[in-house]
């Protein structure tokens, strides 16, 4: 009788054990899983208002905008994606975001975040606890966008030209110096303006192109800021995006002109007009900025000779 009721006694302890064990882990993992999906929720959440940060940068001052950078108490990634047929015929990027909890562990990517009317220049992923942010005005030849950059490495400019250190400088731009000397040592993103060894991006002023993993990506205007600052797909991407948004307003200067036909001007540039606009539309990857900004700038000359009769 006594060994029976060992027995008893040590399988309702098994059993205790057993099913203690289990409902601590059902805890555990309904737990975590809480967490994660609440870590989602915020990292989309945060997502959008890092979004909103773009909004006073997208101003259209000729002169560029900047701010001081947005600063996070732990190291967070942003995540960048772009596809220029999406949300037809602007494209669209989108946004997602993870921060490092325990330990090193990073938190689950956010669900992404849109961006439709904004074109964002920046590697396909950041990190750090510091974003700086700048943005420039793109014309070509009448004004399309502003050119919006994110970095968050530190980024060494070498022989760079005085305008393009004022422009940097004017901004505000902490995460940028210019060594005075090209033999010193940078701890950061290294771009070259006139040769050197060991760069890891190229501008090439006379071409027109910006050199970066292993890939060349041509520039009109203000993008070569884009350029220096973007993933090769990022930028190429977006050219496309900013592209097909020039063709769109062209259709706008088209009836514009028709306009300005009624009070007496004659409009030169619409044959113009249309093919620089019909051949951006069509563009495969950025070398075709370098016709069409030979375009632009013709259009451009014309169209201030116009006098009180200028189209933009």
């Amino acid at each position: 009788m006594k060994q029976k009721k060992a027995i008893e006694m040590g399988f309702n302890w098994l059993f205790a054990i057993i099913a203690g064990g289990f409902i601590l882990f059902i805890a555990i993992y309904t737990a975590g899983t809480l967490i994660n999906v609440f870590q989602k929720e915020q990292g989309t959440v945060t997502s959008k208002r890092f979004i909103s940060n773009f909004d006073p940068l997208a101003t259209g001052f000729a002169a560029g905008e900047g701010n001081n950078g947005i600063t996070f108490n732990k190291n967070s990634r942003f995540y960048f994606e772009c596809d220029e047929l999406l949300n037809p015929p602007f494209g669209r990027e989108t946004i997602s975001f993870s921060e490092q909890t325990f330990g090193k562990k990073w938190s689950d990517r956010s669900d992404q975040v849109p961006i439709k009317d904004k074109y964002i220049f920046s590697e396909d992923a950041l990190e750090g606890k510091k974003f700086f942010m700048i943005s420039f005005p793109f014309s070509m030849p009448f004004t399309i966008a502003e050119v919006i950059i994110i970095s968050s490495s530190s980024y060494c400019f070498y022989d760079a030209p005085y305008k393009i250190r004022e422009n940097v400088e004017d901004l505000s731009m902490g995460n940028v110096v210019f060594p005075n000397l090209s033999s010193e040592k940078c701890t950061g993103v290294k771009v070259c303006f006139s040769g050197g060894s060991k760069c890891d991006a190229r501008v090439s002023l006379g071409g027109s192109y910006v050199e970066k993993d292993g890939e060349k990506m041509y520039y009109y205007d203000n993008l070569l800021y884009g350029a220096i600052f973007s993933s090769p797909e990022i930028y190429e991407c977006n050219v496309k995006r900013l592209m097909n948004k020039m063709y769109e307003l062209g259709q706008v200067y088209n009836q514009k002109i028709k306009i300005i036909e009624r009070t007496g001007c004659e409009a030169k540039i619409g044959l113009k007009l249309n093919a620089i606009t019909s051949s951006a539309k069509n563009i495969t990857n950025s070398q075709a900025l370098i016709f069409l900004g030979n375009q632009a700038d013709e259009i451009n000359i014309i169209n201030d000779e116009a006098g009180g009769c200028r189209l933009y």
